[in-house]
């Protein structure tokens, strides 16, 4: 599959703009229409319908709303049907504290490219799992760059983005470093209980004589 996914709650600071004008960068240097662009999100009100209206009115105005679709509140079935036939995820935030959806690409076997910022540059896509960008122009040459790896070369980003999310960000992990940092603060309160003691004693050595 050669479909790319964008894959979060239609909210101004995903910056859904950034992903089409991506996408369009993109079909307008290779001039491959053979490439979808799907963005999936939920609505709360009138304020995110406007939203999405707006978005699909950009993709017109850049000539590629034939290639760019958007699924708004749909089951989980279709959800999971869509990610099984997307190649990469686009993640645009800028300064994502975390960024759970770029974790859910590569658990899934999508290959991120994220925003050059926050979570997703500290922890998520290390080396060798997925590409960091921040413009339009360094999405859609992250876009060429992936469509032209071999099946070789994308299976190992795949492989590398599963065990690194697995790793590090699956239950296991966090209560193996939860109860870790659980160990650590109490065996540092012992030795500090410890000194404390010990100076105690001291101190009613020192009183005594």
């Amino acid at each position: 599959s050669s479909g790319i996914n964008a894959e979060w709650p239609l909210r101004p600071g995903k910056d859904h703009k950034l992903q089409i004008e991506s996408f369009a960068m993109f079909v307008e240097k290779t001039g491959r229409r053979d490439v979808t662009l799907t963005l999936v999100g939920g609505v709360r009100n009138q304020g995110d319908r406007d939203r999405v209206e707006s978005l699909k009115q950009l993709s017109e105005t850049l000539k590629v709303d034939e290639l760019v679709e958007f699924k708004v509140s749909i089951p989980y079935s279709e959800l999971y049907q869509i990610l099984s036939d997307s190649l990469m995820g686009l993640h645009t935030m800028w300064n994502e504290h975390f960024g759970i959806g770029v974790v859910e690409f590569m658990a899934a076997g999508i290959i991120p490219i994220a925003h050059n910022s926050g979570g997703p540059k500290l922890d998520i896509v290390v080396p060798g799992t997925g590409f960091l960008a921040a413009t339009a122009e360094e999405y859609s040459d992250h876009v060429i760059r992936v469509l032209e790896m071999t099946d070789e070369e994308l299976e190992g980003i795949r492989e590398r983005g599963r065990e690194h999310v697995m790793g590090t960000f699956s239950d296991e992990a966090f209560s193996t470093v939860f109860i870790e940092k659980c160990v650590n603060e109490l065996d540092m309160d012992l030795r500090w209980i410890e000194e404390f003691d010990a100076e105690d004693e001291e101190r009613l050595e020192e009183f005594s004589d």
